[in-house]
């Protein structure tokens, strides 16, 4: 799982006062702003994951009110996406549309926003699973002009299971890596399927898969590389 801070990914930083104006790197805000000091109390027949679930639609449904629900969805995924990109890439071009993105919103709601992070990183490491696929249908702001429909996760490790086999076998036989062509990736959930196919048989996904992911919605594919680089 990635260790990068979610303080540094999402905190508030100054605006650039003119166009003119090379924008800054992110800085840190202290933990304590972002991470609210209580949680819920859980219920201890519900999964960690639906959990996880929970408390990411709840708060995503007090996060700027005065924004439409897409938006504040796109928005949310262009924050990760650019986050986790940049951390390493560095490109002021995309700082450039972190700041462009926050700027609609309140200080507060980007709070929010981090902890969302916070969720979607927490709701993988419970398990392998399309956390953001499955939240994006329960909120019902997929595209209907795109026919857009997520793939339930458990019937992605079934597709997996019986189209994975070969590709074991080639690791089997000496191959050093494997590929998967993914023409119509969503948020990634069969990737991750076939991902815990290699895990779950003794592979290593991170050395030992290739694969290339393709969407025709932006919002789609940042998802899924949000969901690929946790």
């Amino acid at each position: 799982m990635s260790q990068l801070s979610f303080d540094s990914l999402f905190s508030q930083p100054e605006m650039p006062e003119s166009s003119a104006v090379k924008p800054v790197f992110v800085t840190a805000v202290p933990h304590a702003d972002v991470i609210a000091p209580s949680r819920p109390v859980r219920d201890s027949a519900v999964s960690p994951l639906d959990n996880h679930r929970k408390d990411f639609v709840k708060l995503f449904r007090e996060t700027a009110r005065y924004h439409n629900r897409y938006q504040v969805f796109r928005d949310f995924v262009t924050m990760a996406a650019v986050a986790l990109e940049n951390a390493i890439l560095q490109c002021d071009e995309l700082e450039n549309e972190y700041f462009q993105t926050i700027a609609g919103y309140e200080k507060d709601d980007l709070n929010r926003m981090a902890r969302l992070l916070a969720l979607v990183t927490e709701g993988l490491d419970a398990g392998m699973c399309d956390f953001l696929g499955s939240i994006f249908m329960e909120l019902e702001i997929g595209s209907k002009d795109m026919g857009q429909f997520f793939t339930p996760f458990s019937l992605s490790e079934l597709i997996a299971g019986l189209v994975m086999g070969q590709r074991v076998q080639e690791l089997a036989d000496g191959a050093p890596y494997v590929t998967l062509d993914e023409p119509t990736c969503g948020a990634g959930g069969m990737v991750i399927a076939a991902a815990k196919v290699l895990l779950d048989r003794g592979y290593n996904p991170q050395t030992q898969l290739l694969v290339q992911c393709t969407d025709l919605d932006p919002v789609a594919a940042r998802m899924c590389f949000v969901q690929l680089s946790l």
